[in-house]
């Protein structure tokens, strides 16, 4: 017998369904979304100038201190190109195509443009190095490249390793975890169990925290051109030879740090905030090359090439929303196969909703905890299938044991019961892999029978 609960969202599902289409799928809803659009365009424009550069420039750390490779970077290596369908897409009602764009041709692409220089399309860490660093100390940092992590003790002593886990979470997933929701306190204590249960050495963690709160109080406190906003940044007092900034360190301590030079907060050693060997020795000199237009290195402007790239391309939200669907569908909800997979996309996590409402039968479960449990398991399924948001590919590329152990204890941090919490695993583990492979196919299948059909009309 089903639950009320089942019961009740199965009864309210339709009217979910045609409301998602009336919002979001309809010719009217595609006309009211346009407007939408113009009218936060200066909102969206506003939010990709705070955003791009800070989280951009913390990819920059990385590639610094860790010796990542430029193309390893989320969200720094994403950006898109936009094209017409042909007339046979169109018939299919493919709006527009959405191309991943290769770093490097990207990087050639800004040369050619706003500097007038042909460049090979390449952008690895030598490259990025050569073009952005000055050839003084340009071979001292190459040699980062080289380093390898130390990660945990082996019975041989330090185990030094370059897992693909925790080079996951360096390249994307620790920044995402703190854009999702930016307390520090917060992000301490995840950063806190992802070292214990994956055996990352503390320092690790300590230097990506810490370069994090030195970024965002930079961000805010100090006006540094080519990195922030004015209007949101504040000026350095007139007379002044270094800027400063008060932080809250990896330990809690308030801290103030001193500067004179972006760089030094971006990748350099500063005592008291940088664990030892994660931090170069940044010159007295200048640490970034000059490019072609002026002292503003290349790096900088490409970050605003990409972020004129991103504003270009909201204006085509409203299409890219509504694509996928035909004009007959457009008109009628019932005839949309988009509107029908947003509803057995629903429908799936209605029933498992349902299960874990059984599950939790005779535990004396609240309403609020018993949701959390519903978002734990939902979150169980997403975490390892995600495929249109940046900084998931650690989830992914964790064991189904070290995931279950970060899941276990990020939800008992939440204050769930963890031996419930590992009745509920065991019970759902046998299909959690078939359902997260079925998910993922329910959301291609459209897009690729669509063009299937528009190669078979064009042959």
């Amino acid at each position: 017998m089903s639950s009320p609960y089942l019961e009740r969202k199965i009864m309210e599902s339709v009217q979910e369904k045609k409301k998602y289409f009336q919002k979001t799928l309809s010719l009217s809803a595609v006309d009211a979304n346009y407007q939408r659009i113009l009218d936060t365009e200066d909102y969206f424009t506003e939010w990709a100038w705070r955003e791009m550069p800070l989280f951009i420039w913390l990819d920059i750390s990385s590639l610094f201190i860790f010796g990542l490779d430029p193309t390893e970077l989320e969200p720094f290596t994403l950006d898109f190109r936009v094209e017409l369908p042909s007339f046979e897409e169109w018939m299919q009602g493919i709006k527009l195509w959405i191309y991943t764009i290769n770093l490097g041709d990207l990087w050639s692409q800004m040369n050619a443009d706003l500097f007038n220089i042909e460049v090979p399309p390449v952008l690895d860490f030598d490259t990025f190095i050569d073009e952005n660093v000055t050839p003084e100390i340009a071979p001292d940092v190459k040699q980062q490249k080289e380093r390898k992590l130390t990660v945990g003790v082996t019975k041989y002593g330090e185990g030094y390793v370059d897992p693909p886990v925790i080079r996951e979470f360096l390249r994307s997933t620790f920044y995402e975890l703190f854009r999702r929701r930016p307390d520090y306190e917060r992000l301490r204590t995840i950063f806190k169990v992802i070292a214990e249960k994956l055996g990352v050495a503390e320092s690790v963690v300590e230097a990506v925290f810490n370069r994090i709160v030195l970024h965002e109080q930079m961000f805010y406190e100090n006006f540094i051109l080519g990195y922030n906003l004015l209007g949101v940044s504040k000026l350095t007092p007139r007379g002044s030879d270094k800027a400063s900034l008060t932080i809250i360190n990896w330990r809690g301590e308030e801290q103030e740090v001193r500067y004179t030079k972006f760089a030094e907060n971006n990748n350099g050693f500063i005592l008291g905030v940088t664990p030892l060997g994660y931090g170069l020795l940044t010159p007295r000199e200048r640490f970034f090359k000059e490019s072609p237009r002026g002292i503003t290195p290349k790096i900088v402007w490409f970050i605003d090439y990409k972020a004129r790239r991103l504003l270009a391309r909201y204006r085509a939200t409203h299409l890219m929303v509504a694509n996928y669907q035909r004009v007959d569908e457009m008109i009628d909800y019932t005839r949309s196969e988009r509107t029908e997979q947003y509803h057995a996309l629903a429908m799936r996590k209605y029933y498992i909703e349902s299960l874990i409402d059984a599950l939790l039968q005779g535990y004396g479960v609240d309403n609020f905890k018993r949701n959390l449990y519903r978002k734990a398991v939902l979150q169980l399924i997403g975490h390892k299938k995600k495929r249109h948001r940046w900084g998931y590919a650690a989830f992914k590329s964790m064991t189904e044991d070290e995931f279950k152990e970060w899941w276990l204890g990020h939800w008992e941090r939440q204050g769930l019961n963890r031996s419930l919490l590992e009745k509920i695993y065991e019970r759902v583990k046998r299909w959690l892999p078939r359902l997260r492979s079925d998910l993922e196919e329910l959301g291609e299948r459209l897009r690729k029978r669509r063009r299937a059909l528009a190669r078979a009309l064009a042959s």
